[in-house]
């Protein structure tokens, strides 16, 4: 089994009625786009400059706002990215290449760190991000210090013994309607398959990505991000790793897999098992579904600096 991760700093979830809105929570930030040699990112960006610099990537059909419950913590301590992947929000969208997608958007990481004049970061993402943050851990670990998967789901496997957790309706049906018709109701039924507590999901989070679904440039992106002309949802990933490729190249050592407790499909104990199997710390965030980054914020950062300043 795999090690389970210590705190080292105490936390009190704050109750919903103390956070303010997403606005107000990224005040001191500056969103900004930066182009790389390849591709333009867009960025929310805080926190001193000579801190280690921390990389946070969202979930398919995602952008930056998820994190702006942690960023400003976490800026205390680190220089903190929180980035639109690439094909998603406001980040470049073309050339499109579907097979390849995630290949891409780990080599979009590069692109972006190399142009903000890193080497290396730590990086920590989210589901879509967590595949990414995996792709760069098989391809390019010299440019990862510290790595957390968020509802990592990559791997390949034909161990029958996973729990299968309950979610609220199909991901592709619920992201094809937000997507041809980003009205209020579907915009906030695909957001509640991501949480545990339907009451997490707010008016704001609903009108941002409202917004964002609106807008024809990303909408096309999602359209192929998601597969819907060809009437499917894309992969994650077209030829997921097996346990044998990992196992023959897999070399990166400080990585942490973190799970919500009522992750839907896949839940902890498959995440402890692709923790194990990569020599990976993990921890599991109880009460919490596929976001706990926005359903329990202050145990969120507290797990990360416990792993990042380890």
């Amino acid at each position: 089994m795999a090690a389970h991760l210590q705190l080292k700093y105490p936390f009190r979830e704050r109750p919903r009625s103390e956070w303010g809105s997403i606005a107000t929570e990224l005040l001191g930030a500056e969103t900004k786009f930066v182009q790389g040699e390849r591709w333009r990112h867009r960025v929310v960006e805080k926190g001193d400059p000579k801190a280690p610099p921390l990389f946070m990537y969202h979930g398919i059909g995602g952008h930056v706002e998820p994190y702006a419950r942690t960023l400003p913590q976490l800026a205390k301590h680190f220089r903190v990215f929180a980035v639109d992947a690439l094909y998603h929000g406001y980040s470049s969208k073309e050339p499109w290449e579907g097979e390849n997608r995630v290949v891409r958007q780990a080599e979009a990481y590069v692109d972006l760190i190399n142009a903000l004049g890193y080497d290396k970061a730590h990086y920590e993402g989210e589901s879509m991000g967590a595949f990414i943050g995996f792709e760069i851990g098989m391809r390019f670990p010299q440019t990862v210090d510290k790595l957390i998967l968020n509802g990592m789901g990559i791997i390949e496997t034909q161990r029958k013994e996973f729990k299968t957790q309950p979610h609220k309706g199909d991901l592709f049906d619920l992201s094809k309607k937000a997507v041809l018709d980003p009205s209020y109701e579907n915009v906030r039924n695909r957001l509640l398959w991501l949480v545990h507590d339907d009451d997490a999901v707010n008016d704001e989070m609903i009108a941002i990505r409202q917004r964002l679904y609106q807008d024809p440039a990303v909408n096309a992106a999602m359209r192929r991000v998601f597969g819907i002309d060809g009437g499917r949802l894309q992969a994650n990933h077209d030829a997921p790793y097996t346990e044998e490729q990992i196992k023959a190249r897999w070399t990166h050592k400080d990585t942490m897999v973190i799970y919500g407790e009522f992750n839907p499909g896949r839940g902890p104990d498959y995440g402890e098992y692709c923790a194990d199997l990569i020599g990976a710390k993990f921890y599991e965030f109880k009460g919490a579904g596929h976001w706990p980054m926005w359903e329990t914020p202050d145990e969120y950062v507290a797990v990360l600096r416990s792993f990042l300043e380890s």
